[in-house]
């Protein structure tokens, strides 16, 4: 994994109504082979061919009005109803997912909505943009969910690569839960997540750079 740290800073746009607000509408995975993992990443090798059912995902993170729904409890900044929710212990995202008839994809099913079938580097091919991502795609607060208007997958997902950190339903051998999909601060220079890259966080802790998404199966 990289010696780096997730982007965690604060950014309070207006909001778009032209924008997609809610992750509720889910993309459809189909059924088949993909590419998984990396051979150059110790975390992510081997690179291997894996096949799944079909299932769905959200096509954006879980938003805080969304979250809020169902849990009371959860706070943010005022006029933020429609950025991805985060600072969710890992319990509370999964239990969210139940609550809605869905559940937290696992990381193969994760990483299949974000780069396809072939492997691509990043959900939009294996090309880094030219210019580099702005923090404000990642971190305590974000755009709007939905707002990234590259970072789409071949399925029609949005913000894997460059949104909030995404628990997954998956572990390592220590217990740690696999997150994926946000941005890596290098020094407050930023660079998007690839596609088969994670990091592992205590489950029942709380951080602020930390969202989700749910998942289905048929």
């Amino acid at each position: 994994m990289k010696g780096l740290f997730p982007a965690i800073l604060v950014l309070n746009l207006a909001c778009f109504p032209s924008i997609p607000a809610h992750a509720s509408d889910a993309v459809e995975v189909p059924a088949g082979p993909f590419v998984m993992g990396d051979d150059a990443d110790p975390d992510a090798a081997p690179r291997r061919e894996l096949t799944l059912e079909r299932f769905y995902i959200d096509s954006d993170e879980t938003s805080n009005a969304e979250f809020a729904a169902r849990f009371p409890r959860h706070a943010y900044p005022a006029g933020l109803d429609f950025h991805p929710a985060t600072g969710m212990t890992w319990d509370e995202a999964r239990e969210y997912c139940e609550q809605t008839g869905k559940r937290l994809p696992t990381e193969a099913e994760w990483e299949k909505a974000a780069r396809g079938t072939d492997g691509g580097i990043y959900p939009w091919g294996n090309q880094a943009p030219k210019n580099p991502p702005h923090p404000y795609f990642s971190g305590l607060v974000t755009r709007r969910v939905g707002f990234q208007k590259y970072d789409v997958s071949p399925y029609g997902a949005r913000g894997m690569a460059g949104s909030v950190w995404e628990w997954t339903a998956d572990a390592n051998r220590d217990g740690k839960k696999i997150a994926r999909g946000g941005l890596w601060n290098l020094h407050l220079d930023y660079e998007h997540a690839r596609a088969f890259e994670k990091i592992f966080a205590v489950p029942d802790r709380r951080f602020p750079f930390m969202g989700f998404r749910c998942a289905r199966s048929d």
